[in-house]
């Protein structure tokens, strides 16, 4: 029997679709012990080698060449998720091993956070809580959603859905990315800007750029220093596209007003300077997590393994699909 192992802790946990749709159609499904955690290269692919699994379903550990390399009869990597940052995808082309992610799946959840998360900035809603739960009764002041600036630093799925959410306050949007999206700029009445031009207007900017070399520490010093004194900082991203001492230094010296982050460069992020602040509002990268999200990707995720090894299929969500045309043409 083929097996899928599965590195991702949130695939199958929370919902059972994709369970269930792996073993209809004939696969073990293996899931990764909370004895070899955190899984490391080495661990990782000592359980490939050992498990010996036709697929693997990592969520954020690291796919090295080191791990597609430990068996052979490994196919297909599906990461549970869209960003596939953790994959050495070059390698796997180079290996013969098909990667994919699920994009699209979580574009909701994520944005419906990242707009929370505003809204508790701007109205306190978290000292509120704990100064009411200590018998305090002080009023916070704060502002409107609809009267800020926001700044959507990458318009793909999730910074669109975070701007359809937010024109509905009647906030004035900026944006920044490679590639400007039309039906934004006319639906939200977005306004694209070079970067440095966006976080100076902003008076909230929410990170949703993809981690690529180029984007590692695109909020660094000098861009923090263009921000407002009373901006706030919103990252549903991914923790190493700031630099997060530079971040705190920042924040601690009120040079900005506060920010929100839902996940960080180090995850759990025992060390990090930004959890000492009180200005900082952080979350356990849970951006992904509603059941709904999760029934979608583990759907995807199940589905996408079976089309691939099969029904011969290549699906659109395949991010090397070279390798399987070029496994179909030696057929």
């Amino acid at each position: 029997m083929r097996t899928v192992l599965v590195g991702s802790r949130s695939f199958g946990n929370v919902v059972t679709i994709g369970n269930t749709l792996l073993q209809n159609a004939g696969f073990a499904v293996h899931r990764v012990g909370e004895e070899d955690r955190p899984l490391d290269d080495a661990k990782l692919a000592s359980l490939v080698s050992r498990e010996r699994p036709a697929a693997l379903i990592p969520g954020a550990e690291p796919v090295s060449e080191a791990v597609l390399s430990a068996s052979e009869s490994l196919r297909m990597i599906m990461k549970h998720g869209v960003g596939v940052d953790n994959i050495d995808l070059g390698a796997a082309t180079s290996l013969g091993i098909a990667v994919a992610n699920a994009p699209g799946t979580n574009a909701d959840a994520v944005a419906d956070l990242t707009v929370a998360l505003m809204l508790s900035l701007l109205r306190g809603v978290c000292p509120a809580n704990a100064s009411t739960r200590s018998g305090s009764w002080e009023r916070y002041m704060g502002h409107q959603l609809g009267a800020m600036v926001v700044g959507v630093v990458g318009t793909g799925r999730i910074g669109s859905a975070v701007c359809r959410r937010v024109a509905a306050f009647g906030s004035k949007l900026l944006g920044y990315d490679v590639f400007e999206n039309e039906d934004l700029k006319s639906s939200c009445g977005l306004e694209y800007l070079p970067l440095d031009k966006l976080l100076g207007e902003a008076d909230i900017v929410t990170l949703h750029a993809p981690l690529l070399p180029q984007t590692v520490g695109m909020i660094g010093p000098s861009e923090l220093a263009h921000m407002k004194a009373s901006a706030l900082l919103v990252n549903c991203a991914r923790g190493e596209l700031v630099d997060e001492q530079a971040l705190a230094d920042v924040l601690r010296d009120r040079r900005i007003a506060g920010a929100a982050v839902d996940v960080f460069g180090t995850e759990p992020p025992q060390d990090s300077p930004l959890l000492q602040l009180d200005n900082v509002l952080a979350t356990p990268h849970i951006g992904a997590y509603t059941y709904e999200a999760m029934e979608t990707m583990d759907r995807l995720c199940a589905e996408t393994v079976i089309d691939v090894l099969d029904r011969g299929l290549i699906p659109s969500n395949v991010l090397n699909p070279e390798v399987l045309e070029a496994s179909r043409d030696a057929d």
